[in-house]
């Protein structure tokens, strides 16, 4: 149930922290350091954020042992120490938001429910949401308006799909996930075969089905595409930001987090644990190992190794990445000076005197 507010002690409690300071302090919400005003409880886990706790007017804060051991903290501001402030947030946040026992209302007048569709126990079916013919639909599962569930799809038990949300015919959505306004499941792959007689493009049937998951989170208007034959697959606990395509056939393993506007194309195969930055590009027929992490723009064409970090278009090895990034903008200086050092050399070789690099003495018309 959610809580208006907490003493100190009772959060450093719920957390597992160590508190140092007035554990009767009561919190009465929670905010970004940077803005936090007093009564309220803020963290710090990114690096980029240390220095302004030596300023904040937040009554507590949650923080790491090495960054409480800076001493950055004013006084009077208590500290909650943990191993891992940024879950502990999460977790006091859960806590400060929660809605309490879900409310059930049963199944809409107003929706459509296909007579040979089976539905669970404790069901809210909003108006106009649609549940087609051999539809499996689990327990306590939320249709919102719009939410479209197909021909023989299947959605398991406690999943919620958002406005407008679709499962197409067939594909079938595990427990417990969320798929969020606009996303689509089974969706058409992208499939054609150029006719060069005709210079037109002749579909290919897409026969197969989109299948995701237990726990997965699928944002707003991302599109999972159906197979051609077989399944695209997203795996269990996999979280998938908004507007993310994801091509036919793929396979994406188990706790991936793919961040908004990525593109997976077709057949590519995704191990468990990847990190897809926002904006990354990963072309068809390609592996990516587990555990590697493909930062944000990157055009991946190749294999990436497990563990691996690449970056840029064409990704490379990240650290290579950013060294490239640092040069890049002294391009034109560098030409520049390569120039003067190739008309220096053709000066030598001539027998004539160059002159000292940059300038143009001894130059020849």
């Amino acid at each position: 149930m959610a809580v208006k507010s907490m003493r100190l002690d009772e959060i450093a409690a719920l957390l597992g922290g160590r508190l140092e300071g007035d554990g009767s302090t009561v919190i009465h919400g929670i905010a970004p350091i940077q803005d936090a005003p007093p009564g309220t409880i803020a963290f710090v886990s990114n690096q980029k954020y240390v220095g302004a706790l030596r300023t904040t007017r937040a009554s507590a804060v949650l923080v790491s042992p090495a960054v409480a051991a800076m001493g950055l903290a004013p006084q009077g501001v208590a500290l909650v120490i943990l191993d891992d402030p940024y879950m502990a947030f999460a977790r006091l946040l859960q806590r400060w938001t929660d809605a309490g026992p879900r409310r059930v209302t049963g199944v809409s007048p107003r929706a459509h429910v296909d007579e040979t569709a089976r539905v669970g126990a404790d069901v809210n079916i909003h108006p106009f949401a649609f549940v087609g013919a051999g539809a499996v639909v689990g327990d306590r599962v939320d249709l919102h308006p719009g939410a479209y569930v197909g021909e023989g799809a299947t959605v398991g038990d406690d999943t919620i799909l958002g406005p407008n949300a679709v499962v197409h015919q067939g594909c079938k959505v595990g427990a417990r996930c969320y798929l969020y306004a606009g996303a689509v499941v089974g969706s058409d792959g992208f499939g054609f075969a150029p006719d060069p007689r005709t210079g037109q493009h002749l579909k290919i049937p897409q026969a197969g089905i989109a299948v995701v998951e237990d726990d997965v989170e699928v944002g707003a208007n991302v599109t999972i595409d159906r197979a051609v034959f077989g399944e695209t697959r997203v795996g269990r606990g996999t979280k998938i930001d908004n507007m993310v395509q994801v091509g036919h056939n793929a396979v994406i393993g188990r706790g991936c987090f793919i961040v908004s506007q990525a593109g997976i194309s077709g057949t590519s195969r995704v191990g468990n644990g990847v990190t897809i930055a926002g904006q990354a590009g990963v072309a068809g027929h390609i592996t990516i190992g587990d555990g590697a992490v493909i930062g944000a723009q990157a055009g991946v064409h190749g294999d990436v190794k497990p563990g691996e970090r690449v970056l840029g278009s064409p990704a490379i090895d990240g650290k290579a990445a950013k060294r490239a990034m640092a040069v890049f903008p002294r391009l034109p200086e560098l030409r520049g000076r390569l120039r003067e050092v190739e008309r220096r050399l053709e000066a030598l070789e001539r027998g004539s005197p160059a002159g000292p690099l940059g300038s143009r003495e001894g130059a020849t018309p």
